[in-house]
């Protein structure tokens, strides 16, 4: 029985043994101290005692202990090792303020985090990592102080490279325009996969397509499965007109990543490619897949996918569908302006044109529309009235009936007592003015003719329609 209490008391004694060597202020202390620290004893502070005491000189070693606490997340620890390395160098010890810096940003506190990287750098001008750590917690707080201060750096060691850490502070910092001047300093072959990624998005999105592709280019290279390469490269092919090439990452983005979600600006820019290459169907296809994705936080708008749907349409001379999705796209737009409003008015007149049988039915429907803008947007009474008078007139074969004449009436009345006209207030009251002399004059009132024949040349005296009407016997 004593026999195997003393074997357990040597076994005992043996790993503690082993568990305390070195201790002699050397490089294999630290060894020593990160692998206790890795082990977890429960004794923790009072294995560490004779390793402070042997090395309570050792700044450097002090700190190493710091950050083997601060890697084991032991802020605790870390935090006094690293101010006993500080007391150790009178101060001076500048990794053991990256140390606490490092602790403080852990804490989301990036005052103080900033404050102990500035103390390193005091201490050591050249310690490139606490002019690169200030820079990333200060970014928060001054996006152009972190540059100033990677410029310093830059002038105390102008062998480092700082444009790409520049390039992604004002990235995160929401400065695109000066990220994108500090990216572009770097050959994109030197810039490593994150930073290409902000290159190549803050290209696109400052719309620089070339520098985003080769951006994207370079980055799949390493990386042919990316999708957010494949993407970019996708968008700015088709914004430099390569449509072509722009299809390909269409399939590629597709079928070739490793994207588990595509969303509707996917698809609305590949509707917009097949619609750029005339590939009706794919686009239509396309759009559809856009609208059955969009959200009202989406980056792009239900009213935006509509309204170009309805453009497709136009183009393709489907008038019915333009029109059906052109009023979805005012149904669904909120602060609608008068151009959105007019241009349903126009899908119209341009019906009218290509279908004869209902040439009548569609001009009084854009007529129609006009009318109602003339009263919701009183600033554009006058042009919407003059718009609905022409085409009032485009049905009226010869002035027979004088479809027109009450609108160009009103347009007369509108304008006539406005001083200040401009160069196109004068043009539509010129034209009422035309309307309304030879209305009069096909109806056999020649002087009826001549007094608005004489209005018209108080406007433009060169008007050789009113001339002739003002030589008539």
């Amino acid at each position: 029985m004593k026999a195997i209490k003393y074997l357990v008391m040597g076994a005992l004694m043996l790993g503690f043994g082993t568990q305390v060597k070195a201790q002699d202020g050397s490089k294999a202390d630290v060894d020593a101290v990160k692998k206790m620290i890795s082990s977890k004893p429960a004794d923790l502070d009072k294995q560490m005692k004779p390793f402070y005491k042997a090395n309570r000189k050792n700044a450097q070693n002090l700190y190493e202990f710091g950050r083997a606490f601060y890697e084991a997340n032991d802020t605790a620890n870390a935090r006094i090792y690293a101010n006993y390395a500080l007391e150790a160098s009178k101060n001076k010890f500048a990794p053991a303020y990256v140390l606490l810096g490092d602790i403080a940003a852990l804490s989301d506190d990036g005052g103080a985090a900033a404050a102990y990287y500035d103390n390193a750098i005091y201490y050591d001008k050249k310690l490139v990592e606490a002019y690169r750590k200030y820079a990333m917690v200060y970014r928060k707080i001054d996006p152009n102080g972190a540059a100033r201060k990677l410029d310093e750096l830059k002038a105390n060691c102008p062998e480092v490279s700082v444009d790409a850490i520049k390039g992604h502070i004002f990235m995160v910092g929401g400065d695109e325009k000066a990220a994108y001047n500090e990216f572009k300093k770097v050959p994109i072959s030197q810039l490593d996969k994150d930073y290409l990624n902000e290159f190549a998005r803050v290209s696109y999105f400052q719309g620089h397509y070339e520098d985003a592709l080769a951006a994207c280019q370079e980055g799949l290279k390493d990386k042919p499965r990316n999708a957010t390469f494949t993407r970019l490269a996708m968008f700015s092919n088709y914004e430099l007109k390569n449509y072509e090439a722009a299809k390909d990452y269409i399939y590629k983005y597709f079928n070739e990543t490793d994207s588990a979600k595509f969303s509707e600006y996917d698809h609305y820019y590949a509707a917009l490619i097949y619609d750029a290459l005339n590939e009706k169907q794919n686009a239509y296809d396309e759009y559809d897949k856009a609208l059955a994705l969009v959200q009202d936080g989406s980056m792009i708008k239900r009213w935006t996918i509509l309204k170009t749907l309805s453009d497709a349409y136009l183009k393709d001379n489907n008038f019915e569908k333009a029109i059906k999705y052109y009023q979805e796209f005012t149904a669904s737009k909120p602060g609608l302006t008068f151009d959105d409003e007019e241009s349903l008015a126009t899908i119209y007149s341009k019906y009218a044109k290509e279908d004869a049988a209902r040439k009548d039915e569609l001009t009084n429907k854009a007529a129609d529309i006009y009318a109602e803008l003339a009263k919701k947007y009183p600033n554009q009474v006058a042009y919407a009235t003059y718009m609905r008078a022409n085409l009032r007139n485009s049905l009226d074969n010869n002035m027979e009936k004088s479809l027109a004449k009450p609108d160009y009436q009103k347009l007369v009345d509108i304008l006539v007592a406005k001083a200040d006209r401009t160069k196109g207030e004068n043009t539509m009251l010129k034209t009422a003015y035309h309307y309304l002399m030879f209305n009069s004059y096909i109806n056999k009132d020649v002087a009826g003719a001549k007094t608005y024949a004489e209005k018209i040349l108080a406007i433009d005296p060169e008007y050789k329609a009113a001339q002739e009407i003002m030589n008539l016997k």
